[in-house]
């Protein structure tokens, strides 16, 4: 049995959220379409404005693919950094008491027990749907959209984890 206590930050949160957008596929299939799709759309007005004010198709054509060209370049970026914002957001309004601050975790071959001033919840390992790791934290998915985040550096046996994780886990996420 592994335990361990930890401080989960705002930063670790808005790291889950990130690395949940970059391993998402519905979230990956959603900025595909806004990244190309929009630069489409814009293209095409130029054939739908230039026969109604009597302009150039050709001369619209410019202005539109330079916008088209620069979406394409600076949407992602603009993507990510939103999620960050809107992650930090949801931090810092309503009530998230027993998602900061300190926490307890207890592993063992039944699942995980985490503790925080808020409560207690234990997770079977049948509970946990998937796990992936960055740099920083380890990430066991309980739900298609939220996770136990569990900072490396507050494991003091992380090979030992990573082993049980890969016997008890079904899935697993790149990092």
């Amino acid at each position: 049995m592994q335990e361990f206590s930890y401080e989960l930050t705002e930063q670790q949160f808005v790291d889950f959220n990130l690395y949940h957008a970059k391993h998402s596929e519905a979230v990956k299939r959603s900025l595909t379409i806004q990244r190309f799709v929009i630069p489409i759309i814009y293209l095409m007005m130029s054939f739908v404005m230039g026969p109604i004010f009597n302009w150039s198709v050709w001369g619209l054509m410019i202005p539109f693919i330079l916008f088209a060209a620069l979406w394409i370049i600076f949407f992602p970026p603009y993507f990510h950094w939103n999620i960050k914002r809107m992650s930090r957001k949801m931090v810092n309004e309503g009530k998230n008491k027993g998602l900061l601050g300190t926490h307890e975790l207890f592993i063992d071959l039944q699942g995980i027990r985490e503790v925080t001033k808020n409560g207690e919840t234990h997770v079977r390992w049948s509970g946990i749907e998937k796990c992936g790791e960055d740099a920083v934290n380890v990430y066991l998915y309980n739900s298609a959209m939220s996770a136990l985040i569990i900072p490396k550096k507050a494991v003091p046996e992380l090979e030992s984890l990573r082993k049980l994780l890969a016997e008890k886990v079904p899935a697993s996420v790149g990092n």
